[in-house]
């Protein structure tokens, strides 16, 4: 295994933190395939989760919505992808628990903690694909998913910090005075 791909490796277990990536024996198509639907559904009950708090804040509900779009695509991308390569995907494995902790939250607190999450997340993706970039270079469909994947995480990583920003500005769209739902 060369320094790129055991980087690539670490780096993709590092970000997605499943333990079965953890005992992988090797870097491979497979690997940052699995990584990235474990991502995208991720992603996708974010934006779900999102939505649910927005209440009537626009800005929060375009995030959403656009985070739905583009980790839905993603996702399609990457199945295609791997019925190329013959590949099986793994199964969604769902943070049932992070998922209910953050649930809990409601206004100022969950828009503070699912931004600093959101940010944290899309770095270390980010991160992820940039390292896989210099793993694949011999595989020109996983280059050109790499590439076409990294400018959409970028789009979605400054949404994520300028709302952040925003809400802790006190803007117009300030999401921490997002209305809750009457239930």
């Amino acid at each position: 295994m060369n320094a790129n791909a055991i980087t690539t490796f670490l780096a993709l277990v590092t970000f997605l933190g499943i333990p079965s990536f953890a005992s992988a024996a090797s870097h491979n198509a497979m690997t940052l395939l699995n990584g990235a639907t474990q991502m995208n559904y991720e992603q996708q009950d974010a934006a779900t989760m999102l939505r649910s708090k927005a209440g009537d804040n626009q800005a929060m509900i375009t995030m959403a919505d656009t985070m739905t779009g583009d980790f839905k695509a993603n996702q399609e991308a990457v199945t295609a992808l791997a019925d190329s390569h013959k590949i099986t995907l793994n199964s969604y494995k769902k943070d049932t628990a992070g998922n209910d902790q953050m649930a809990k939250l409601n206004g100022a607190e969950f828009n503070a903690a699912f931004f600093a999450k959101s940010v944290r997340d899309q770095k270390g993706a980010i991160e992820t694909f940039k390292t896989a970039s210099r793993g694949f270079k011999s595989d020109r469909d996983m280059q050109l998913y790499i590439g076409q994947t990294l400018p959409i995480l970028k789009a979605n990583l400054a949404m994520t910090e300028n709302l952040q920003r925003e809400s802790a500005r006190g803007s117009s769209e300030n999401p921490a005075n997002n209305r809750t739902s009457m239930k």
